[in-house]
């Protein structure tokens, strides 16, 4: 009989890791709750070193080691900061005006409270992980009465807790670490003393106090002899969240493209060999999978159709099958023939621009997996049983995203409009071609993590692999310490008769120096690398009158852009190149350029 999936990796998938992600150090401020975290965190197999602060005591102006030494930061505030001892269970039932004001009371010593333990992710950038209060299990003034109420103090901390997400939400670099749906999904019963612990304790089931009542008449049962504790499984779930929520802010092992298979994969039978109204029913995982695939392309994650079949069959199927469900338009791109289905992933591999270590191919015939793998060996594949396909596909750290930007909402349209393009290219010369794009683009100069681009630009360096002059992967903390250097993020837009493609560039600049170049694929040969470069240049040379140098650094995969300043009057020079101070590149005669500085 097949094994059960272990209830603790069940929220994390390790289906798709490639490499590992293991935390060395971690700043902690909270209250005695965090104090537990960190001793658990010490005694992982692979330890978590951490520097703590109790809340209450004043953090001193930088912490103890430099702010890159810790991979980040995790703040937890204690309810009882907030809630006083007894306050709730002192009011009256018929009180509403008295739990109003001790709500506003709660809400201004949360705010108060998250604002000094938020003071170095505000000051430094630091990766920050908010954990909320712990709700109660249960409603302590009784079962029957109303559940949205403030007089309910679990509906109480719930509404504490969203104000906190709604606070949290005014910082950069700092992300809801959900404890309480973690608590939730595996069992409050286990870990949650407030089956015997005043509700604004908020802290775990232990046996601290056990040592002051053995003079009691009846010597006193340890809390864990009479309730199932469970504090240490729970932990190791909570833990695998944490770092699944690290690799997905560091995009380490992202999935780029999920490209699927149609019959016995994106639905049940095969639709060219059974008559449509006698095809089996799409309940259950088809259906749970077509959705699946809906949140993934909404993450900004393309999907593409790789199938052996008659693509004028599948079209006439689709309909009668999927229904408005899922449309064909929702994939980027397909290949619905008879061609091997390897040749069938490099042609839309190259059409989309993405490699092969981004890519999740899922198909029911082991035999078309294999074929795959042996073709590319760096493409994840998926099958087996479809039950645990939703699953991966939306929780693995691999499919998640820390943000959706405007241009990743609308990366399918893009690519879409991208192979149009290209469709277009074929039919003329490359000059006539370039001209009927009426192509624009603006500049931006991004000094201070808080412009509203700097996500986005963020968002592009991490996730870019071809044309990246350096290959260099940022935190947020080392973009905030650059800026304040003097280090200027230049990024640019661009938008052509097609489509807005967004923001699809960035080069960093400190100094007379162009310390890394990244682009998008999406644009590569339309001109756009020449004109951000040559206008780069003319801001430099604005600053001052002196030689630009740019790095560069080969990786295994960025050959795409090793020539770009080459080709643009730079000449070789030891890490990189150099242009004198007479050059300036010029602008391609078909791309409008706006500079922007806003």
């Amino acid at each position: 009989m097949p094994s059960l999936i272990d209830p603790l990796v069940l929220r994390v998938p390790a289906e798709l890791e490639i490499t590992a992600l293991t935390p060395r150090r971690a700043l902690i401020i909270g209250s005695c709750l965090s104090e537990a975290l960190a001793l658990r965190m010490k005694s992982l197999p692979e330890p978590c070193e951490s520097d703590l602060f109790l809340q209450g005591t004043p953090l001193p102006e930088q912490p103890p080691q430099p702010v890159e030494a810790y991979d980040f930061q995790l703040v937890q505030l204690g309810l009882r900061f907030a809630l006083p001892d007894s306050a709730f269970a002192r009011l009256g039932q018929m009180d509403v005006e008295g739990h109003e004001r001790l709500f506003d009371l709660a809400l201004a010593n949360m705010r108060r409270a998250f604002a000094e333990v938020m003071r170095w992710n505000q000051k430094f950038g630091i990766l920050t992980f908010v954990i909320p209060y712990l709700v109660p299990m249960a409603n302590a003034v009784g079962r029957l009465l109303p559940r949205y109420d403030l007089r309910n103090p679990v509906y109480f901390v719930e509404k504490l807790n969203e104000a906190m997400a709604r606070e949290m939400a005014a910082y950069k670099n700092a992300y809801w670490f959900d404890l309480n749906e973690i608590h939730s999904f595996y069992g409050r019963r286990f870990v949650q003393e407030d089956v015997y612990s005043a509700l604004n304790h908020g802290s775990f089931i232990s046996d601290f106090d056990y040592e002051f009542d053995q003079n009691r008449l009846e010597p006193s049962l340890k809390a864990t002899e009479i309730y199932e504790e469970k504090g240490g499984d729970l932990f190791g779930a909570a833990w695998r969240e944490l770092v699944a929520m690290l690799r997905s802010v560091r995009q380490q092992d992202a999935v780029k493209l999920v490209a699927v298979d149609l019959d016995d994969t994106l639905w049940r039978g095969i639709a060219g060999e059974t008559d449509n109204d006698a095809m089996p029913t799409t309940e259950g995982w088809p259906k749970g999978l077509w959705e699946a695939l809906l949140f993934l392309k909404r993450r900004g994650i393309l999907l593409a159709i790789i199938s052996k079949a008659e693509e004028s069959v599948t079209r006439a199927a689709w309909e009668r099958i999927v229904g408005r469900n899922l449309k064909l338009e929702d994939f980027a791109a397909w290949r619905i023939n008879w061609n091997p289905k390897p040749q069938s992933l490099a042609e839309i591999m190259a059409e989309v621009n993405v490699l092969p270590g981004n890519v999740l191919y899922v198909d029911d015939s082991p035999v078309e997996r294999a074929a795959i793998k042996a073709a590319f060996p760096e493409v994840r594949v998926l099958g087996g049983t479809p039950l645990t396909w939703r699953r991966l596909l939306l929780w693995a750290a691999e499919t998640q995203r820390a943000e959706v930007t405007a241009e990743s909402a609308q990366r399918t349209e893009m690519v879409q409009a991208q192979i149009q393009r290209e469709q277009q290219r074929q039919a003329m010369t490359r000059d006539e071609f370039l001209a009927s794009l009426k192509l624009h683009m603006k500049l931006f100069t991004i000094s201070d993590v808080s412009h509203p681009r700097f996500s986005r630009a963020l968002e592009l360096i991490n996730k870019t692999n071809q044309f990246n002059t350096t290959g260099k992967r940022w935190t947020l903390e080392e973009a905030a310490s650059a800026f304040a250097a003097g280090s200027v993020f230049h990024v640019f837009e661009l938008a052509d008769i097609y489509t807005d493609y967004g923001l699809v560039g960035v080069l960093i600049t400190t100094g007379n120096r162009i310390g890394q170049f990244v682009m998008s694929c999406r644009v590569l040969g339309l001109g756009a690398e020449v004109a951000a470069v040559a206008e780069v240049v003319g801001w430099l040379r604005r600053q001052a009158e002196q030689d630009v140098f740019a790095d560069m650094e080969e990786t295994p995969r960025n050959l795409p852009c090793r020539h770009v300043y080459a080709g643009l009057g730079f000449s070789a020079a030891p890490g990189g190149w150099v242009l004198a101070n007479a050059n300036i590149p010029a602008v391609p005669a078909h791309i409008q350029f706006v500079q922007d500085e806003a």
